[in-house]
């Protein structure tokens, strides 16, 4: 979301944005579509090479020294500091900061427990052309079961002729289903090859710091459970880290435990947000195409589009759940008047 790049310092514009948008088209398996749409612009789709090289040029301006071509393929603990090595070498130091991402080498290494590998979802996202065919300032999800079991299938545009367009599926190849999602949507054939990846809906590992180690990002599991979206999170919770590392180096209590300090600032920070967004998902996972349907029906009919734009926030999804006594009797309201 646009307030989330404010929120981990990052300025969204110039050639970090390449397209805003004010709503999205959420689309129920039998094609119910629910339009929720804002009174301004809420989110962007951004550069991913400008995003690394605005967070990289943040790190170096406060005196961070960045190394490049150094895999760490190892670390090691000790009472004097941590060895982080691999094929280039080795280097010792007095905090470990794990940002390996999900695969886990390093977090298993030291001894905590990884992400839960059942809700690791494989992915699949191709750009293409689709001109007159898209919704330039709003994203599609797709929330079909047979294509997508899981997640679901999205079309973020790029502009007025241009799309990402991708999907993440439980036990299925995301490319052909994605190639079966682009045929239906657009009526045309995949060109090149789709890019992989994986999606993260597991939530947050049980423990995210020991000894002089801490865990941030998709490595720790801080992804939104919801949409596997982990950016605004994961730096987030890179941030507390940063922090916490400096004030136990400057007081000298690394040793001494001072690093415990992490794992309770980002629990206070976004621990509820992950439990809500757990939730969530696995009530989505769950529920019947049936009983999507209605749901989506009855949130377009109960004019619930306009009123989630006021009361969610994209980031911090706990506020669904808390406003959503309050959407309910909005909406039957709005029922009610149509009614007469």
């Amino acid at each position: 979301s646009l307030r989330g790049l404010k929120a981990i310092g990052l300025k969204p514009s110039g050639r970090l944005v390449i397209n805003r948008f004010r709503g999205a088209l959420f689309l129920s398996p039998s094609g119910h579509e629910l339009v929720v749409e804002g009174s301004r612009e809420l989110a962007c789709v951004v550069d991913r090479h400008e995003l690394d090289q605005a967070l990289a040029q943040q790190a170096e301006s406060s005196g961070a020294e960045i190394w490049l071509g150094r895999k760490v393929l190892r670390a090691q603990q000790g009472p004097s500091g941590v060895v982080a090595g691999g094929a280039w070498g080795s280097v010792r130091a007095e905090v470990l900061v794990v940002a390996e991402g999900f695969r886990s080498r390093l977090v298993k290494q030291l001894g905590l427990t990884t992400i839960d590998w059942r809700y690791v979802l494989p992915a699949s996202q191709v750009e293409l052309e689709a001109p007159g065919r898209l919704h330039e300032d709003f994203v599609e999800l797709h929330f079909t079961p047979e294509l997508a079991p899981g997640l679901f299938a999205w079309v973020i545009p790029l502009d007025g002729r241009r799309a990402r367009v991708g999907l993440a599926c439980r036990k299925a190849d995301p490319r052909r289903r994605l190639r079966a999602f682009v045929k239906r949507r657009f009526g045309i054939r995949i060109k090149k090859a789709p890019y992989s990846g994986s999606v993260l809906t597991c939530g947050p590992i049980p423990k995210t710091h020991v000894g002089r180690a801490l865990v941030v990002g998709d490595a720790a599991g801080q992804a939104k459970p919801t949409t596997g979206g982990g950016v605004v999170l994961g730096c987030l919770c890179a941030m507390e880290a940063g922090r916490v590392a400096a004030e136990a180096l400057a007081s000298g209590e690394v040793a001494e435990g001072g690093l415990k300090a992490y794992e309770r600032a980002w629990r206070e920070l976004l621990g509820r947000e992950f439990k809500a967004m757990r939730l969530l998902r696995r009530a989505l996972d769950v529920l019947p195409p049936r009983a999507l349907d209605l749901a989506f029906k009855l949130a377009s009919d109960m004019g619930l589009g306009q009123e989630l734009p006021r009361v969610v926030d994209m980031d911090f999804q706990s506020s669904f759940l808390l406003s959503l006594p309050r959407l309910l009797i909005s909406g039957l309201l709005n029922l009610g008047r149509r009614g007469h």
